[in-house]
């Protein structure tokens, strides 16, 4: 019988509980140490991995008049991934820029990242999907 590492066992947890959402990581793109641009000088991002992840949006600290929520979200996701490594999740259909990090679990297993969404019409511009 193979024991399921601490990362195995909450990935499989996730892909059955009805608050884990499937997530795509993504980081900024590189080629040879630097930044790429695309030719309107947009920067690129490069997907990372997928896993899950949750969504909690915390209380707004700013008046917004916006339709759309634009408060600060706390997004939590399963993952071994370098969290100084990402730059953006895409959640449920949405993209969040992520801004720090808010917590770990002691396994290392997941992470909680303070993070702001990005507007619908303003897509990042992703090198590989």
């Amino acid at each position: 019988m193979n024991t399921l590492t601490p990362m195995q066992a909450q990935l499989r947890m996730a892909k059955h509980s009805p608050l884990y959402k499937q997530a795509v990581l993504y980081g900024v793109s590189e080629d040879n140490g630097t930044t790429v641009y695309d030719a309107e000088g947009q920067m690129q991002y490069d997907r990372i991995s997928q896993t899950y992840g949750y969504l909690d949006r915390t209380k707004e600290t700013n008046l917004t008049v916006a339709a759309s929520y634009e408060g600060s979200h706390r997004v939590t996701i399963i993952s071994d991934v370098a969290p100084n490594g990402l730059a953006l999740i895409l959640l449920d259909g949405v993209f969040y820029a992520v801004l720090s990090v808010h917590a770990g679990d002691v396994l290392g297993v997941s992470v909680t990242l303070d993070c702001t969404s990005l507007p619908a019409d303003e897509a990042p511009n992703i090198r590989n999907a």
